[in-house]
């Protein structure tokens, strides 16, 4: 009896599964290695005690706990559930629960198996996010068609019009010429919105020209300088400027500082800091955006480079969608990090050596 605990203890131990076996009453009887390892003690100090207080730290059973419909029905139960690990972050957990019987059918024991799903589940949002993707593009080309038409038409009308303000009296063409511009901005930003959608349906094409990364921050900053002023923002740049050249498309990659740059400002409406940092290693470049904004929400975080996900009541969600292409196309990777004051977006790329390259 003693060598067959031993070979279930043993044969137990090397699942990576948690897996404890409890009484009715959450005692445990039974724990793997992989389920003290979760809560740091050794099984001598765990059987015997009650596991909503070793695992969950409670002083009396979860509220809603399966094992308590197992022990009823007899019968496995599953669910998912997430939780927020601190330092780690969201984390989900496969928790599933199964009956022993003894020879009466009575339920003496109830096995639970504790399964981290966390990539499984990140990999499973990555294909939906692809084949949302997919569908996009299969009518993402006949619809921007179906939409530039008629805007083409407008904007010839909104030329014409323009010439017949012209000729109006002052206070006609005043008028006109309000109702005209706010035409050309709603037509502007059917165009753009329709161009942005073309370009999350497809991979981005780049143009790859050995550049200077810190010129292009240099054109950005000068670019975004009014907007930021405006805005009473402080640009503060800590740049390596030994930085050597790099394989980019610069007009793209100006695009992805340029949203990023302009979410900060938006972050910040009564003002703040802008912190823009690059560094460098032999094998990649690093560039953060820190602001001093609020920060983004917690429920957010998971949906920021989603398509047509945005806070703002005139955004299109596609911005930072599209900025994610363009970032891996190049073969780096965007992410981001919620600090105690603001939030710091880092774009990582590729340090693609340049030697022979005009």
């Amino acid at each position: 009896m003693d060598i067959t605990k031993r070979f279930l203890q043993s044969l137990l131990d090397h699942i990576q599964d948690s897996i404890k076996i409890v009484e009715k009453d959450r005692t445990i009887v039974f724990i793997n290695k992989a389920a003290q390892e979760t809560i740091g003690k050794r099984l001598a100090n765990t059987i015997g005690n009650k596991c909503y207080k070793e695992f969950w730290h409670r002083e009396g059973p979860c509220p809603h706990c399966m094992m308590d419909e197992t022990f009823k029905s007899g019968k496995h139960q599953s669910a998912t559930v997430k939780l927020e690990e601190e330092g780690i972050g969201p984390v989900a957990l496969e928790l599933s629960t199964f009956p022993i019987k003894d020879s009466t059918g009575e339920v003496v024991f109830g096995i639970e198996i504790l399964r981290d799903v966390s990539e499984r589940e990140l990999l499973m949002n990555e294909l939906v996010q692809t084949r949302a993707l997919a569908i996009m593009g299969k009518y993402s080309a006949e619809l921007t068609h179906e939409i530039k038409n008629p805007l083409n038409s407008i904007a010839i009308q909104i030329h014409l019009m323009q010439k017949l303000a012209e000729r109006a009296d002052a206070r006609l063409k005043n008028d006109m010429q309000d109702i005209i511009r706010v035409l050309k901005e709603e037509v502007d930003r059917l165009n753009n919105l329709s161009r942005e959608y073309l370009q999350i349906s497809k991979a981005p094409s780049l143009e790859l020209q050995k550049c200077s990364l810190h010129a292009v921050l240099n054109t950005v900053f000068d670019l975004m300088q009014p907007l930021m002023s405006l805005s009473h923002i402080e640009l503060k740049t800590c740049i390596d400027t030994e930085i050597p050249d790099v394989l980019i498309d610069s007009d793209k990659l100006k695009q992805v500082f340029i949203n990023i740059i302009n979410n900060a400002v938006e972050a910040m409406p009564a003002g703040g800091t802008l912190t823009v940092s690059m560094q460098h290693t032999s094998a990649s470049v690093l560039l953060s955006f820190e602001d001093t904004g609020p920060g983004i929400p917690q429920e957010n975080k998971d949906n920021i480079f989603r398509p047509f996900f945005s806070t703002k009541s005139i955004g299109t969600g596609l911005g930072l969608t599209v900025a994610k292409n363009i970032v891996e196309a190049h073969g780096g990777a965007i992410w981001f990090e919620r600090q105690e004051h603001g939030s710091t977006f880092f774009v990582q790329l590729p340090n693609i050596p340049t030697h022979g390259v005009q």
